[in-house]
């Protein structure tokens, strides 16, 4: 299993964190084959502005989709500290990747990541809530080569970062035999 395993030392708990990491994956991979068709479709239809602006649109707000779905569901696997949903994007995206990449010691993966690909989603999440909360014209940003360029770009980043993180990641419990077998330890005839 290698060093990427969290034990639980109670059977009922492997139980919970076993379904939380079902209902994480099934969800993530769910919306990860949408959001891959959506950027081929929307990469399809580049030659005419106004579908390519609607699609470029939905190519930004459908990126923090699958990262609020992940966020959530590893929560649910390996809550931070004090966890909220209601915690702004930043903390939440920084705490629960911290905290998973520490549990499965994935540090490396996470250092790396928000050293080298973090700002770019950050620039690219001002940009979305602009358009989920626009004050002017500018915030509803039109589509261009470059801006969509970008967004595959993040998403890619994002996307290898998960599969990093999922690779060689394992939940195991920690059982005596007797217990399950449903025997007594302090009985030395049921041995």
């Amino acid at each position: 299993m290698g060093n990427h395993s969290k034990k639980y030392n109670d059977y009922s708990e492997l139980l919970k964190a076993g379904a939380a990491m079902g209902k994480y994956q099934k969800t993530h991979n769910i919306i990860r084959k949408d959001y891959m068709e959506l950027l081929n479709v929307t990469e399809k239809h580049k030659s005419n502005k106004t579908e390519f602006d609607a699609l470029y649109r939905a190519c930004l707000k459908g990126l923090f989709s699958i990262i609020e779905a992940d966020i959530f569901g590893l929560n649910n696997l390996d809550k931070y500290k004090n966890y909220s949903d209601r915690d702004d994007f930043e903390t939440k995206f920084k705490k629960t990747f911290k905290q998973v990449c520490k549990t499965w010691n994935k540090t490396e993966i996470q250092k790396k990541y928000f050293d080298e690909k973090y700002f770019d989603l950050k620039k690219l999440k001002k940009k979305r809530d602009e358009l989920i909360h626009p004050k002017k014209v500018e915030h509803l940003h039109e589509s261009n080569e470059t801006d969509f360029k970008k967004i595959k770009e993040v998403f890619n980043d994002y996307d290898s970062f998960i599969n990093k993180l999922m690779d060689d990641f394992f939940i195991s419990v920690n059982v005596d035999t007797m217990d399950f077998l449903g025997r007594k330890k302090t009985c030395p005839n049921n041995v």
